[in-house]
């Protein structure tokens, strides 16, 4: 059996037994997580048990890491050795114990020594996006004839890439490793550790620029997979990567190796590239040239991304003497990890059938573009609405919202029936877009996937795409699915009112014990809710607790709503003269926007710092992110807003504590000294009463007749 016994790895780690042992086991896998010892394996796997001290110094910073001699109590007898830096006396007996000065250290140990011994070959990937995909492409084209060593899941930062090289112990047919930036960055090359006989850059984009600022600089991280290339050791570079990006590689490759190959979707020049595509509703069928001669192919994932990550894997194989006749084949049955490019069909409660493309694994931006291009080709297969759901895309630095405008016109080429966006980077990008094709603007995916099933029409298309950390965009992913099948029919009109009564039907109320601070009453639904905003209130709340001067005159300003008659005598002409209290009073009698306009801008010196304001008191109260998007409140598709009893509450307490003569001193019926009464909303009415230390809230009708 191939391995490293007892004797040796108690040599490689400088360590000592706590009880000598009887056999001189062989052991060819190592973990550091017990929860993925195997019992196949349990004869020849050792445990590496990190202790948190050590762990918490060599990530710089206090973690959430099980001590593993803790962790590994309750998991003993799936391991053959425990390697660890005090021992476990509860095991002293039960499993044979290795002591060293530093376990983590001796991961580093045990992984040079396996790649010593390892005489096959071993490919690293790295890149922006395509590391996986590629990876669990050369499993499929050759892990059923072959014995495969293959990052697991993404273990592909500083430890997973040196813990897999320990596993290299096992010397199996070929080893492909994932190594991220991560393990290629400052803290250590791994590369230099791993020694790949074949490195292989997949792409090279936006991903990491809040650190690395420049791409140029995330390339020159990415080339230090090269640095450990072994002699005479194989290259493989993506051609379709930015030219001078691709030239920065290309030398790095040159100063190591004379063997670099290329692929390319479309450029003749590279070894293997593409000659023509086949695009169907199930998948596609890709012709390439390699060495003068045609091959094909089908995936039935057919994004450009994923069939530029299948010429890179087959590249590669090829190029290590695997036959084209064998690995082409297996392409056709290759499933990528969940949420990337995955088909999910779904039929709801009235037989409407919807098909949706879930690429909501990661994003960046030419994934994005990918994934709308891919749109773009698979739409024509439809008969129903086709729907653009896209999150922002996280880690792009200060040029965020420069990168996410850049989308813009893939979006328009890509010609969606509807388009709905999430988090606040796509905001602006929402914005720019037709407003015949927005579907709404969300920061809270829950919402989101509850909207979007009215909009579904038989045979739909859905494309979800974004990133899984900065929002809870991730959420869509398993949201989406649950509220299709729980529909039981779509809507033609789309109307606030109409949204209002499908999205939002019950009203619901609570009172609340001022004094007390506790809720003592509920009635209706407790989650009712209204599709508005509160911006509006809380500016009310600002001005009077900032005691401004109510008789001060102010000249209304041209603003795009001074025309509009909504609940009021009073005409808003631009130049017309209102005291900051007659202001007031039109904002809580009629909400008009011109109202709420002159006020913010009279009181905050403009409305784009009086809504900064606005929305920093907002998360001072910790109402839900989507409750102030506008100053206004009112209904707009392309910023969607929410409010909730919760919400409401946390504004009446707000009022209460508002000095009594500042109240007293508006002179307006609905706000007196000892009580509030505010009606508001003009989707959904909303109603806020303070009196008798009492609070009572109400979102739904028929407000009048439930006053306190």
């Amino acid at each position: 059996m191939k391995g490293i016994n007892m004797s040796e790895i108690k040599r490689i780690v400088q360590g000592e037994f706590y009880i000598p042992i009887k056999n001189n086991l062989v052991i060819n896998d190592f973990e550091i997580n017990p929860s993925f010892l195997e019992e196949v394996s349990s004869k020849h796997t050792a445990f590496i048990s990190i202790s948190k001290s050590i762990w918490d110094l060599r990530m710089g910073k206090k973690t959430s890491w099980v001590d593993g001699n803790r962790s590994i109590l309750s998991h003993w007898e799936k391991c053959a050795l425990i390697i660890t830096e005090t021992p476990i006396v509860e095991l002293k007996n039960k499993v044979p114990q290795l002591i060293v000065k530093d376990s983590y250290e001796a991961v580093f140990q045990l992984a040079r020594v396996a790649r010593e011994k390892m005489n096959r070959p071993v490919i690293a990937i790295t890149g922006s996006v395509g590391k996986s995909s590629t990876r669990l492409m050369i499993e499929q084209m050759i892990g059923e004839t072959h014995d495969l060593l293959a990052t697991r899941g993404n273990n592909n930062t500083q430890m997973g890439v040196v813990l897999h090289g320990a596993k290299l112990a096992r010397q199996p047919d070929v080893g492909v490793l994932e190594i991220s930036l991560n393990a290629l960055n400052n803290r250590g090359n791994q590369s230099l550790l791993i020694r790949p006989d074949v490195a292989m850059i997949t792409s090279i984009g936006e991903a990491h620029l809040s650190t690395l600022n420049t791409k140029e600089n995330i390339a020159r991280f990415k080339s230090r997979i090269i640095d450990g290339l072994t002699d005479d050791g194989l290259v493989v570079l993506n051609q379709d990567i930015d030219p001078p990006i691709l030239q920065l590689l290309m030398n790095k490759a040159n100063q190591k190796t004379k063997r670099i190959v290329t692929y390319s979707m479309n450029n003749p020049s590279a070894t293997l590239y593409v000659a023509r595509k086949e695009i169907y509703k199930d998948h596609t069928k890709i012709e390439f040239w390699y060495n003068q001669k045609i091959y094909q192919f089908s995936l039935e994932i057919s994004s450009d991304g994923m069939i530029a990550n299948a010429l890179g894997a087959i590249l590669c194989l090829v190029e290590l003497g695997f036959s084209m006749a064998h690995i082409l084949p297996r392409l056709h049955e290759f499933r990528s990890l969940p949420r990337v490019m995955e088909q999910k069909e779904i039929h709801t409660k009235d037989l409407r059938h919807v098909s949706i493309l879930d690429d909501s694994h990661n994003a960046s931006v030419p994934a994005m573009i990918n994934a709308i291009q891919t749109f773009k080709e698979k739409k024509k297969y439809y008969h129903g609405k086709k729907i653009l759901v896209l999150g922002q895309i996280a880690d792009l630095g200060e040029r965020s919202q420069s990168l996410h405008d850049s989308l813009i016109d893939s979006i328009l080429e890509a010609q969606p029936d509807l388009i709905f966006g999430h988090g606040l980077y796509m905001r602006n990008v929402i914005k720019q877009m037709p407003a015949e094709i927005v579907g709404g603007w969300f920061m809270n995916a829950d919402d989101l996937a509850k909207r979007i099933p009215y909009y579904c029409s038989h045979d739909s298309f859905i494309m979800l795409k974004g990133s899984v950390s900065g929002s809870d965009f991730r959420e869509v992913s398993h949201l989406l699915p649950k509220y299709l099948k729980r529909s039981n029919h779509s809507l033609n009109d789309f109307s606030p009112h109409n949204l209002a009564n499908h999205l939002h039907p019950h009203w619901g109320a609570e009172i609340y014990h001022l004094q007390h601070q506790q809720s003592v009453l509920r009635n209706g639904m407790s989650n009712a809710s209204n599709l508005e905003g509160l911006g509006h209130i809380l500016l009310l709340l600002l001005v009077l607790k900032k005691g401004v001067d109510l008789n001060r005159a102010v000249v209304l300003k041209k603003w795009p709503t001074n025309q509009a008659r909504i609940n009021t005598k009073r005409v808003f002409e631009t130049g017309e003269t209102f005291t900051i209290r007659e202001l007031i009073a039109e904002l809580i009698s009629t909400q008009h926007p011109s109202a709420t306009y002159q006020l913010a801008d009279s009181v905050f010196n403009g409305v784009n710092q009086a809504l900064t304001e606005i929305q920093n008191y907002a998360r001072e109260l910790q109402l839900n992110e989507q409750a102030v998007l506008n100053l206004t409140g009112r209904y707009r598709v392309k910023e969607q807003q929410s409010y909730t009893l919760e919400d409401l509450i946390k504004i009446g307490v707000e009022l209460d504590q508002i000095h009594p003569i500042n109240r007293e001193e508006l002179y307006i019926p609905q706000i007196s000294k000892t009580s509030i009464f505010l009606i508001f909303g003009h989707v959904k009415r909303t109603l806020i009463q303070i009196e008798n230390r009492m609070l009572f809230v109400q979102i739904g009708e028929e407000i009048e007749e439930q006053r306190v």
